[in-house]
């Protein structure tokens, strides 16, 4: 069942123990049925059949190990996190799922801002292996990776308003609500100015580096291009200009750019003439 159809069906009790369950993820990887109880303030019994029905409709997992407890589902806590943009007036109604990946789910809504998407962070086994190896975040479970992964991606999108993004404006759980743009993957279109698109992408990640962000996962599936432009998106994996390997992250995206401009497009730039055009003469 999809976020629409399970959101209807939640009630007061219900947010409130998703809400005791949000707030302990960091502590415990199933969440004690006491601990629920105490911070919902509703008592064991009635927390417990309402944890079963949470479980039948997949939004909790419910676990006996040394003790009863239970977690959120990816679905869950996509739930809960939309339940708070709505609560705090940023969402009024959700709409269609727009498009779904490995490591996302998006769909249109309408917000405050107008019509808008919300983009949900789902990182599971094989995006927690690689999120793992590019960073030290210990023996954190695949919830709280995704939260992570949704606070850096809006973090970025902030520190770039202005530039070619999507303008963000909320960020709750694993959910960034932001602009929607009507735009396709260049990758998907035969672009009539190779030449100055390719300048104009070089000029923007120019400017994502004096305003210390390396977006991280450069390629054409990340750049999206109407008649009036283009927009560069998807930052969860973004870092800051002096975080570990940000050189080598930066060369990576860039080598990946122009790989593609050469395959597509016969166009070749020198690597090291970009990589000075980048960062200047002192590389720092």
């Amino acid at each position: 069942m999809d976020l629409p159809s399970l959101y209807p069906k939640l009630g007061k009790n219900s947010w409130k123990i998703l809400d005791a369950i949000f707030k302990n993820l960091w502590n415990y990887k199933y969440v004690p049925l006491n601990v629920i109880s105490s911070f919902a303030k509703i008592n064991e019994e009635k927390t417990r059949r309402i944890l079963r029905a949470l479980g039948d409709d997949r939004i909790v997992i419910n676990k006996q190990t040394e003790y009863e407890g239970a977690t959120l589902t990816l679905s869950g806590l996509s739930l809960y996190s939309l339940h708070l943009l709505v609560e705090s007036g940023q969402v009024k109604a959700i709409g269609k799922k727009m498009g779904e990946g490995k490591e996302s789910l998006v769909y249109n809504c309408l917000s405050k801002h107008g019509e808008a998407v919300i983009k949900f962070h789902r990182l599971g086994y094989q995006s927690f292996k690689k999120v793992v190896e590019k960073r030290d975040y210990g023996n954190l479970n695949f919830l709280v990776l995704s939260i992570r992964s949704a606070k850096r991606e809006f973090s970025a999108l902030k520190k770039l308003q202005g530039l070619a993004v999507p303008e963000a404006y909320s960020w709750e759980g694993n959910a960034v609500l932001m602009q929607l743009i009507d735009a396709e993957e260049m990758i998907k279109v035969k672009l009539k100015n190779p030449d100055e698109v390719l300048e104009a992408i070089l000029e923007e990640v120019a400017k994502f580096y004096r305003r210390g962000v390396i977006h991280g996962d450069l390629s054409p599936f990340n750049i999206l291009v109407n008649e009036e432009g283009f927009w560069i998106i998807d930052f969860p994996q973004s870092l800051e200009v002096g975080e570990d390997n940000w050189r080598e992250i930066l060369h990576r995206d860039l080598e990946n750019l122009l790989k593609y401009f050469i395959r597509a497009y016969g166009i070749e730039r020198d690597m090291n003439s970009v990589i000075k055009r980048i960062i200047g003469d002192s590389g720092d």
